[in-house]
């Protein structure tokens, strides 16, 4: 798929069109013409798409915060500022719809992974680490509810300490809605995971 101005919009409208699916309660023949004309729009589509796929020259078609990607969580970064580049914490808020619902009214937990990962990643990257492998364990304090904003925040990361003082990387995280920490997560990357850019441990790049 090329990326121009008329992505972002294009995928801002497959979400409305995904939600609207979601949500509805059509009767049978209403459903079946609103199929046939999504089936039409699909083929128009296809013919017009990329052969193979194009990737994404930037973060428009990210699967979390990608504006040009119409199934990304409905995330986005917050600008860093200069404290948070010099180890400061980094953020992403949205707003979650039943597109992402798992338990009634709340937002699953899959979704919640996805942010978590995705804060975590960019505060190893921002500390200058390689991109690479974690462990991402979440405790649910609360349920995290559908239709109120939210934010995904994660630290910077820091040496293991105590039991996990082996070069283990953690990075901590919040998830936090309406005021209260709905979750929390540890991101761990073990040392062989956690090269520094610029640095590998093993010297051949």
């Amino acid at each position: 798929m090329s990326i121009g101005p008329m992505e972002a919009p294009l995928a801002d409208r497959v979400r409305a069109l995904v939600l609207a699916v979601v949500a509805h309660e059509a009767d049978a023949a209403t459903t079946d013409e609103l199929a046939n004309a999504a089936e039409g729009l699909a083929s128009r589509m296809e013919a017009a798409a990329a052969e193979p796929p194009r990737g994404d020259p930037g973060s428009r078609l990210h699967p979390v915060t990608g504006v040009a990607n119409a199934f990304a969580a409905p995330l986005v970064d917050e600008p860093l500022v200069e404290e948070m580049v010099s180890g400061g914490t980094v953020a992403a808020s949205g707003t979650f719809t039943v597109t992402h619902e798992g338990p009634p009214g709340c937002v699953h937990g899959g979704a919640i992974a996805a942010g978590f990962e995705h804060v975590a990643e960019r505060a190893e990257t921002l500390a200058g680490l390689e991109p690479g492998p974690r462990t991402v364990t979440i405790r649910y304090r609360r349920p995290t509810l559908l239709g109120i904003p939210l934010r995904f925040e994660a630290d910077p990361p820091v040496p293991g300490t105590g039991d996990d003082a082996s070069g283990a990387v953690i990075v901590s995280a919040r998830l936090v809605q309406d005021g209260e920490v709905t979750c929390e997560a540890r991101a761990e990357r073990l040392p062989e995971a956690a090269t520094r850019r610029g640095r590998p441990e093993d010297g051949s790049g």
